[in-house]
């Protein structure tokens, strides 16, 4: 399969381009001269070549992270869809089955890509990022929580300048894999897809602070 972009050959699983980092079925060109296209591309190329690790190299990432925060991201993904699915049932009744299962897989895939980009962002800053210790999980649940009550802007400082563009890229790609599902999903309600886009930059969001809980446990 080619890059749109690039034109490389690339696994056809990949969701990103592993030489440019472009989004594979995604409009290139409205991508390139989108306001969301980091100027620097570094960190999206480590969150891509992580994200898109198979195998022997994604055991590496993986070995990197601990069980818990796995367990986190389980819980969390799980909990926000069941309680938008058990709030919007009316709605959500009339979508085909395929939609309710693109909408399960998109909020597991927006809290780990949150986790990942902690990860591409440690690594970048420093290559040598230590193994967790030991992680009792409900103390580690705790600190997380008491990292998503702080404001937004209390964690900015401690941002690569391009995570948040980089974020918003992969945000509007899992958008578009919902958006794509089915053309029944042009029928939801406008404040449906409103919340189902603050859903999943939360979750990205709530997985990268599951990151910085997470890394108490690594000096």
């Amino acid at each position: 399969m080619d890059c749109n972009n690039c034109h490389k050959q690339i696994d056809p699983d990949s969701k990103f381009c592993s030489y440019c980092g472009e989004p594979i079925n995604t409009e290139s060109k409205q991508d390139k001269n989108s306001s969301a296209t980091p100027k620097d591309a570094d960190l999206w190329d480590k969150f891509a070549e992580i994200y898109d690790s198979k195998g022997d190299e994604r055991k590496v990432f993986e070995d990197l992270s601990s069980n818990e925060v796995w367990e986190l991201i389980k819980r969390i993904s799980t909990n926000q869809f069941e309680n938008f699915i058990q709030e919007n049932k009316e709605s959500l009744n009339k979508q085909p089955y395929k939609v309710i299962e693109t909408l399960k897989s998109v909020y597991g895939w927006c809290a780990s890509g949150g986790y990942w980009f902690w990860m591409a962002e440690a690594l970048i800053k420093n290559k040598d990022l230590k193994v967790p210790k030991h992680i009792e999980l409900e103390p580690f649940i705790k600190e997380w929580q008491s990292l998503i009550s702080q404001k937004f802007e209390e964690h900015q400082n401690k941002f690569l300048p391009d995570l948040e563009l980089s974020m918003s890229r992969f945000y509007e790609y899992e958008l578009n894999t919902i958006l794509d599902a089915s053309e029944s999903v042009k029928d939801l309600p406008n404040e449906l897809v409103d919340r189902i886009k603050s859903e999943i930059f939360i979750l990205i969001y709530w997985g990268y602070l599951g990151g910085f809980a997470e890394s108490k446990y690594r000096k």
